[in-house]
C-alpha cells in the first residue's frame, strides 16, 4: 500500500518539473479571475455616506453569522461592530437622515459568542427600490434587516427618518425598531435610559393598536423593563377579561409578592387578584356581564368564610426571565423584585378560592339571566329581586330608593296607608295587565320585604291575591313584616276574622260595628306578636271590603270528616248569630254551606231557635181583641231593641264564639288559595269534540265550548244557550267557575255586559281537555 502512494506521488512530481511553465501560467489566471469577481461585486454595493462620527474601522473584520448561528471564533470579549445611536443624534443612511435614534448602526451585534444583524441597520446593505415596501408584504413574521429586500429596507428608513410616528407602516416594522430597544435594555442593561425606552415602547403601543402580537410582546418588555429599573409596576386592575398567555401576569406576581413580603395573608382583593390570573379560570357569563356586582359579592362572600384573611406559604422568590421577541437571546432580569416571595411557589392550594368564585357566580345566575332577556332592567325593582339581600345594601339601588320614596308619598307621615293594588303596582313600575298573577303578587310582596314595608292581603301569609282594584293596606314593618302563619295563635285568629266577614257579608251587608268587633277581638290577643296583630288588623280592613267567595271552598268543606263539618257549621253558625239580627239571606248563607258540608238544613233551625232569647209572656194565638175588665199586672221588662229579627242571647253567642277557636285551623286551611301559575298569554287552537270535561257535565261543557269558541258573547245570547240547555243562567255560570276554581284556582268566566273568558285560562283549558280524551 506505502509503496503504490509513494510511486504515484513521485509520478506527479515529476509532472510538475517537466511542466513547470505551464502550471505557473495557470495559477496566474486563476488569481486573476479571483481578483476580478471581488472587484465587480463590490462595486454593485457602493459604500454609503455617514455621519463623520460614524467609524467604520472594524467593519468587515468580523466573519459575519447571521442571528442563532454558532461563531466559537469571536471573543466574547471582542466589541462589537454596530453602536448605539441616541436620540436626538443625527446620522445618514442610504440618503436618509435619521435624527429619532434609538436603534444600532452598523453591520452586527455580538451576543455570547454570535453575531446578531438581524435588527442592525447595516450601511453597507443596499436600500434602493422606486417602490418602498411600506406595508411590510415582502417582511417575514420575525423580520431582519440583514435578510429583508432593499425595498423593505427603504420603507424602514423612511419611517425611521419621521419620527416612527406614522402607523400606515406594517407592524414588521415596527418589530424591527422594538428589536434593538430589548437589546438595549436587557443585554447591555443600559438601565439609564430605561425611562426612555419605556416611554417609546409606550408611545408604540399607543400608536400600533392593530396588532394584538405587538401589544403582548410589548407589554411582557414593559414589565420587565419596569422590574430591571425598579421601577414600581402598576398595581392589577379587576377584569373579566382573560389573557391567551400560558403564564401568570408579571404585574400580579410583583403584586402579591411585594404583599406576601409584608405578610402571609392576603385580604379579598388580593385572594380575587390571584384567583383571576390563574391560568385555568375562566369566568362563567353570570360573573362577566355582572363583573361589578361580582367584585362586591366576592369581597361579601369572602369576608364571611375568610374573616382573617387566607393564609399563603411560598418556597422561593420571584425570578424573571426574559424571552426576547427577536428570539435572538434569553436573559435573567434582575432587580428588586428578587427579595419577594412569588406566588407561582405556594404550597397552599387555592381550590376554596375556586369554590368561592363559583358559588358567587352561582348566586348572579337568575340576575344575569334578566339582563340577557333584558339589558335595560339592571336597576329596576325586578332585578333587585334577583340579587341577595345583603349585596343590596352594599352596593344600593337606586331603583329601589326611588320605590321606597314613592311609597313614603302614599303612606305620608303615618307610616301607613289604604289604597289600591293598582297604585303599588305602578309604583313598582311592574307591567299592570288586566289580572294580577298569584306570581306578580308574590314578586311585589318580596319588593316591598327589602323597603321594610308590609302588604296585606299577602298570599305568602295565607291571603287571596288582591286584584288591580281591590283595597290593599300598606304599614312600616321591619323586613315586611313576616309572621309565622302557621302558629296556631294566628291562624285562629285569622280564622275568626274570615268566619266573621263570611258571616257578616251574608246579608249583603257589612257595618262599621262588626268590623270594630273583630279589630277589638284582634287587640286582646294575648298570644299575638306586634307584627302578627297589625298584619291581622290590615287583614280585616281589606277582606271586610272585599269579602272572600265561597264557590271556590265549598267542594273543599265536603272532604271534610264528620266532625269537622259540624265544627265549621257550629262556627258559622254562631257568627251569623252575633250580630243579633238574623235574617232570609243569613240563613240562605247557612243553607248553602250546610248542603256542601252535606249536613241536614234541620240543623240551621234547631240552632238558631236555641239561640233565641226566651221569654215568659206567652205566646200570641190569635189577634188582639181589648174588652172592658180588670187588667193583668204585667212584668216590667227592659226596653225592647228597635232592631227588628230574630235576638240572640249575647252569653250563648260569646260561648260558641269561643269554641270557633277548635276549628280556626281547620277554616285556616280551607280559606288559603293553592299557588297558581303564571300567566301565560299564548293563544291555542280550539277544537269541540263535543265531550264532557272532567267534573262537568255535557250541558255546562258545551255551554262553556260556546264562550270558548268566541272569547266572549253578550250576556243575553249566554242566557238563551243556557235556557236551551234547560240550565239556569245565574246558576251555570256559578257552576262553571266553582268548577273553574277546583281546577284552576280563579273564575273561567267574567261576568258583565258580555260574559268573557279569562285568556291566560285557555291554554290550561285547552291542555285539560286533552288529557281528559
Amino acid at each position: 500500500m506505502l509503496g503504490a502512494l509513494f510511486a504515484v506521488l513521485t509520478a506527479v512530481y515529476q509532472f510538475v518539473m517537466e511542466h513547470l511553465a505551464a502550471v505557473g501560467t495557470i495559477c496566474v489566471l486563476l488569481a486573476l479571475v479571483f481578483f476580478l469577481v471581488r472587484f465587480g461585486k463590490r462595486k454593485e454595493s457602493p459604500v454609503p455616506v455617514v455621519s463623520p462620527v460614524e467609524s467604520m474601522a472594524g467593519i468587515g473584520s468580523l466573519q459575519k453569522v447571521r442571528s442563532g448561528q454558532s461563531n466559537a471564533g469571536i471573543s466574547r470579549e471582542r466589541p462589537s461592530s454596530a453602536r448605539w445611536i441616541r436620540s436626538g443624534e443625527m446620522v445618514t443612511v442610504q440618503g436618509t437622515d435619521i435624527s429619532s435614534g434609538l436603534f444600532y448602526l452598523g453591520r452586527a451585534l455580538s451576543f455570547e459568542d454570535r453575531e446578531i444583524d438581524g435588527y442592525a441597520v447595516n450601511p453597507q446593505l443596499s436600500a434602493k427600490s422606486p417602490r418602498p415596501d411600506v406595508a411590510g408584504n415582502s417582511m417575514p413574521y420575525w423580520p431582519s434587516y440583514a435578510d429583508v429586500s432593499p425595498a423593505a429596507r427603504r420603507a424602514f428608513l423612511d419611517w425611521m427618518s419621521t419620527g416612527r410616528r406614522s402607523t400606515s407602516y406594517g407592524i414588521g416594522h415596527v418589530f424591527l425598531c422594538f428589536y434593538g430597544l430589548e437589546h438595549r435594555l436587557f443585554v447591555e442593561r443600559d438601565l439609564a435610559s430605561a425611562p426612555e425606552l419605556i416611554a417609546e415602547v409606550e408611545r408604540l403601543v399607543a400608536l400600533r393598536t392593530d396588532s394584538d402580537s405587538f401589544q403582548g410582546y410589548a407589554k411582557r418588555f414593559l414589565d420587565a423593563a419596569r422590574c430591571a429599573a425598579g421601577i414600581p409596576l402598576p398595581i392589577p386592575a379587576l377584569s373579566p377579561e382573560r389573557t391567551h398567555s400560558s403564564e401568570m401576569d408579571l404585574g400580579v406576581r410583583i403584586h402579591l409578592g411585594r404583599r406576601l413580603s409584608q405578610s402571609r395573608v392576603l385580604l379579598s382583593e388580593d385572594a380575587l387578584v390571584w384567583i383571576l390570573a390563574l391560568q385555568d379560570v375562566y369566568l362563567r357569563t353570570a360573573a362577566v356581564r355582572c363583573f361589578d356586582e361580582f367584585v362586591t359579592l366576592w369581597h361579601l362572600r369572602f369576608r364571611a368564610k375568610f374573616p382573617e384573611g387566607f393564609v399563603v406559604e411560598t418556597t422561593g422568590s420571584i425570578d424573571v426571565r426574559y424571552q426576547a421577541a427577536s428570539g435572538a437571546f434569553s436573559v435573567q432580569v434582575e432587580g428588586p423584585h428578587r427579595a419577594y416571595p412569588d406566588i407561582l411557589k405556594t404550597t397552599m392550594s387555592p381550590e376554596p378560592l375556586r369554590q368561592l368564585l363559583q358559588d358567587c357566580t352561582d348566586e348572579l345566575d337568575s340576575f344575569s339571566r334578566l339582563l340577557g332577556k333584558r339589558p335595560d332592567a339592571r336597576n329596576s325593582v325586578q332585578a333587585a329581586l334577583m340579587l341577595p339581600a345583603d349585596l343590596l345594601s352594599e352596593i344600593g339601588f337606586e331603583a329601589l330608593h326611588q320605590f321606597k320614596a314613592r311609597l313614603s308619598e302614599i303612606m305620608g307621615g303615618h307610616g301607613r296607608a289604604s289604597t289600591k293594588m293598582r297604585t303599588v303596582l305602578q309604583a313598582a313600575n311592574f307591567e299592570v295587565r288586566d289580572k294580577v298573577a298569584p306570581g306578580l303578587a308574590e314578586q311585589l310582596s318580596q319588593v316591598l320585604d327589602l323597603v321594610d314595608i308590609a302588604i296585606e292581603p299577602d298570599r305568602r301569609f295565607g291571603s287571596a291575591v288582591p286584584q288591580l282594584d281591590d283595597q290593599v293596606f300598606l304599614f312600616s314593618a321591619p323586613g315586611g313584616g313576616h309572621v309565622d302563619f302557621e302558629r296556631p295563635a294566628y291562624r285562629t285568629m285569622k280564622a275568626q276574622v274570615e268566619v266573621a266577614v263570611l258571616a257578616a257579608a251574608a246579608d249583603g251587608q257589612t257595618s262599621g260595628d262588626e268590623m270594630s268587633r273583630v279589630i277589638d277581638g284582634i287587640r286582646d290577643g294575648n298570644d299575638l306578636g306586634a307584627i302578627e296583630r297589625a298584619r291581622l288588623i290590615a287583614f280585616a280592613v281589606t277582606t271586610f271590603n272585599s269579602p272572600p267567595k265561597l264557590s271556590r271552598v265549598m267542594k273543599r268543606l265536603a272532604e271534610r270528616s264528620d266532625a269537622e263539618r259540624e265544627a265549621i257549621a257550629d262556627a258559622a253558625l254562631a257568627v251569623v248569630g252575633g250580630s243579633g239580627n238574623v235574617d232570609a239571606d243569613d240563613v240562605k248563607f247557612l243553607e248553602r254551606l250546610h248542603k256542601s258540608l252535606g249536613l241536614p238544613k234541620e240543623r240551621i233551625y234547631s240552632e238558631l231557635h236555641r239561640a233565641a232569647p226566651r221569654s215568659d209572656e206567652p205566646v200570641a194565638v190569635s189577634d188582639e181583641r181589648r174588652e172592658a175588665g180588670i187588667p193583668i199586672p204585667k212584668e216590667v221588662l227592659a226596653p225592647p231593641d228597635d232592631a227588628a229579627g230574630i235576638k240572640i242571647d249575647a252569653v250563648r253567642l260569646a260561648r260558641t264564639q269561643r269554641e270557633t277557636a277548635a276549628v280556626s285551623e281547620l277554616l285556616a286551611n280551607i280559606f288559603e288559595e293553592e299557588p297558581a301559575p303564571s300567566e301565560d298569554e299564548t293563544p291555542v287552537a280550539f277544537t269541540a269534540n263535543g265531550a264532557s270535561l272532567e267534573g262537568l257535565d255535557r250541558q255546562h261543557t258545551e255551554l262553556l265550548e260556546q264562550v270558548e269558541l268566541k272569547g266572549s258573547i253578550s250576556k243575553a245570547e249566554f242566557e238563551e244557550r243556557a235556557r236551551a240547555m234547560k240550565l239556569l243562567p245565574e246558576g251555570a255560570l256559578e257552576r262553571i267557575n266553582d268548577w273553574s276554581f277546583d281546577h284552576f284556582d280563579e273564575p273561567l268566566l267574567e261576568e258583565g255586559d258580555e260574559i268573557v273568558m279569562a285568556p291566560q285560562l285557555r291554554p290550561r283549558l285547552a291542555e285539560l281537555r286533552e288529557t281528559t280524551t
